[in-house]
């Protein structure tokens, strides 16, 4: 199951790039032989679309995440304790996949008052191996099975052993891990009370220290587990591709380096802020222009950067946006800041005493502190905005939402 996340359909590359591209964040540096233009210019269709392999794929390991789950008990060599561990795994892992299709496939959460709007097909058991189709749920039963899924796994988190030999513990799930992706979830449903509560959970645990601005880009470089992470994909001892093949203008060939940092994602940044040109992104020359990249996950083959999936950075900005979504300015600004002048430390604090405004500092926030790592095109659709690419070449460079192009179409069989 861990290895079909490595797919390159799936977290090594189209899963991981497709909201950087759509949302805006990305640019290509040449408008030729690049993965995703069709999703780039929103002119998808169901019989063409260049997600069909990404969904095949996660359908394929909700497969055989439900082999797990019905063959466990059969097991006569495990004890019971890693016998729950193995079906928290499970359960983790085919929530996070029902996570991440719906958030592809159907609208946000809110894009009706009940979430009663269409979603995608949901696997709560096997039919058959091929059988990828079937009746679409409402995003409201898409997101009841996912959650009861994660609180499942949380259960078993609780009364389980590790089971794995070799490896960091952070490069497998977890309950933290759990946690933090049932935040997630409550931060898409608007959930505001729920974010809060696991947020903070997982926060108190202190076991995933926020890096310093001077560590920041160091954190990013190398196989090293990063001091954030919750729950980060490894990489493995391999040659392969990579997701820092395509953002690494170095890169020797025309099959990658040619995705770069979109103009206005790196105007958002202060000139002291490390994760701008002054430590996480850098000039070069690519495809006959200068371009800007992200040192983020870079490194190829057996140098690339283990792929990150939920940060402890991630939870304190959910939790900011919870608190002045509840009306907390004060504990807002605290998360808010924290992220903030970590980056950069002597800029001053953001103060504000309304709410709208500092909701846009916490969206422009979550972009320069979570870029690259595959949520600005779901911010966007969950905030209700529209899509606006300055650097766009192309089909749509402008989206205005609501808007059907929000949901990519379903891959027809």
């Amino acid at each position: 199951l861990y290895d079909e996340l490595r797919s390159s359909e799936y977290y090594i590359r189209n899963y991981s790039i497709f909201p950087e591209l759509v949302g805006g964040n990305a640019r290509y540096t040449r408008t030729a032989n690049v993965i995703l233009q069709q999703s780039y210019e929103f002119r998808n269709d169901p019989q063409t679309t260049d997600l069909r392999n990404y969904y095949e794929t996660a359908y394929n390991t909700i497969y055989g995440a439900n082999v797990v789950l019905e063959n466990v008990a059969n097991i006569t060599d495990a004890t019971a304790l890693q016998k729950n561990r193995m079906l928290a795994d499970a359960y983790a892992i085919r929530a996070l996949c029902h996570f991440d299709l719906v958030r592809v496939f159907a609208q946000a959460y809110n894009f009706t008052p009940d979430a009663s709007h269409t979603g995608i097909v949901i696997k709560p058991r096997n039919t058959t191996v091929t059988d990828i189709t079937g009746t679409r749920a409402t995003v409201k039963q898409v997101y009841d099975l996912i959650n009861n899924d994660l609180d499942t796994a949380i259960r078993l988190y609780r009364n389980s052993v590790p089971i794995y030999a070799i490896g960091d513990a952070r490069t497998f799930l977890s309950e933290d891990a759990a946690k933090a992706i049932k935040a997630r979830v409550a931060l898409y449903q608007e959930n505001w009370a729920e974010v809060i509560r696991l947020s903070s959970e997982v926060i108190a645990t202190n076991r995933y220290t926020l890096v310093s601005s001077g560590n920041y880009a160091a954190a990013w470089r190398g196989k090293t587990i990063h001091p954030e992470s919750i729950f980060e994909l490894a990489f493995g001892n391999r040659i392969a591709e990579s997701l820092g093949t395509f953002y690494n203008p170095t890169f020797a060939g025309t099959s990658g380096g040619y995705i770069a940092v979109a103009t206005d994602l790196r105007n958002l940044f202060a000139t002291n802020d490390v994760r701008g040109l002054s430590g996480t992104m850098f000039n070069a020359v690519r495809d006959g222009g200068t371009f800007t990249f992200t040192r983020k996950y870079q490194g190829i083959n057996d140098t690339a950067n283990n792929v990150k999936l939920y940060r402890a950075s991630e939870l304190w900005l959910s939790r900011a946006e919870a608190y002045a979504k509840q009306g907390n300015i004060t504990a807002a600004l605290s998360d808010l800041n924290r992220i903030r002048q970590r980056a950069n430390p002597t800029a001053p604090a953001f103060t504000t005493t309304d709410a709208t405004t500092l909701l846009n500092e916490i969206f422009d926030e979550r972009r320069r502190e979570l870029c690259f790592e595959g949520h600005i095109f779901f911010d966007i659709a969950r905030n209700k905005r529209s899509i606006s690419r300055p650097d766009c070449t192309g089909n749509n460079c402008t989206v205005n939402y609501p808007s059907p192009l929000f949901a990519n179409p379903i891959p027809q069989y």
